[in-house]
């Protein structure tokens, strides 16, 4: 196995002995690594998680590293042009953007190690923060329930087919998209469905936000029946109940998570932040190290 120099552009990146490797990781301390790299964190879309444990991970481990706030250079330069630049100057660039594409062209046309932070297709590192909450309960099961479209589920899905995890999607059809279910799901194993499928086990539920990366498409009328509240624990037996990101608020309706839920000790938000800082370091950790390789 080895991380040294790998990319992190989406979960397709990552083989299953490399998922567990660093859960495993995440439970050891990390000592200073990365002592001679230049590190470039880039943001074009504002963050309140993702951005600051990054940020803590690399204070606590004393590793320097240059934030960019703003994506001036790619609105007047090509990105070949960027990407070559960028290349000369860091050593790894964790990237939150908004295209796919813009990282295939930096990982093409500049010399350094991407990390993708968040993009309009995949959300890795929250997907395995949160995988990392409940992965070790095999008997339990993952519910998400919202819109199937969001990359952090797509994430989500991507890696437990690698690792042989149960997944159970609940959506309107019209959100399904099964080009890409049948693709990572050749044995079935996940269940999607418009209505509660209901199991003699306990669950984790999940949702992200409805209008996931502004998707203009999302009609919130067509989830109004799928919020996590009350009724929800009545049916089936809830463990913890994880977001990708506070809920979105309006004062005259509670979008994807009711108050009372949000407020409960079912909800893993705390927690979430705090595996994340340990994915963020375990990855620091292995991706400046060689394992072993098959030659």
């Amino acid at each position: 196995m080895n991380f040294y120099n790998k990319h992190i552009l989406n979960d397709f990146s990552f083989k299953k002995y490399e998922i567990l490797t660093l859960f495993e990781i995440s439970k050891k301390k990390i000592k200073n690594f990365l002592n001679n790299k230049n590190i470039c964190i880039l943001n074009d879309k504002k963050s309140l998680r993702t951005i600051n444990s990054l940020i803590n991970s690399f204070n606590y481990l004393n590793i320097k590293y240059l934030q960019i706030l703003n994506n001036h250079n790619i609105k007047k330069e090509s990105f070949k042009d960027f990407s070559r630049t960028i290349g000369l100057n860091f050593d790894y660039l964790y990237y939150r953007c908004l295209n796919d594409k813009i990282l295939k062209i930096i990982a093409k046309y500049s010399s350094l190690i991407i990390v993708n932070l968040l993009s309009n297709g995949y959300h890795p590192i929250q997907a395995l923060t949160d995988i990392n909450s409940f992965f070790y309960n095999k008997k339990d099961v993952l519910m998400y329930i919202g819109n199937i479209t969001s990359n952090v589920i797509r994430s989500i899905i991507i890696l437990l087919s690698k690792i042989n995890y149960l997944v159970v999607l609940i959506s309107p059809i019209k959100y399904w998209f099964k080009f890409l279910i049948k693709k990572i799901f050749p044995k079935k194993k996940i269940l999607i469905s418009e209505k509660l499928i209901l199991f003699k086990k306990k669950y984790y539920v999940y949702t992200d936000v409805w209008e996931s990366m502004n998707n203009k498409n999302v009609k919130i009328t067509d989830f109004l029946n799928l919020q996590i509240n009350k009724k929800l624990f009545d049916l089936i037996k809830i463990k913890k109940v994880l977001h990708c990101m506070p809920r979105f608020n309006k004062s005259y309706l509670d979008f994807e998570i009711s108050n009372l839920v949000f407020e409960s000790d079912y909800f893993l938000v705390n927690n979430s932040i705090i595996k994340k800082n340990k994915i963020f370091k375990s990855y620091i950790f292995i991706s400046n190290s060689f394992f072993f390789k098959i030659i």
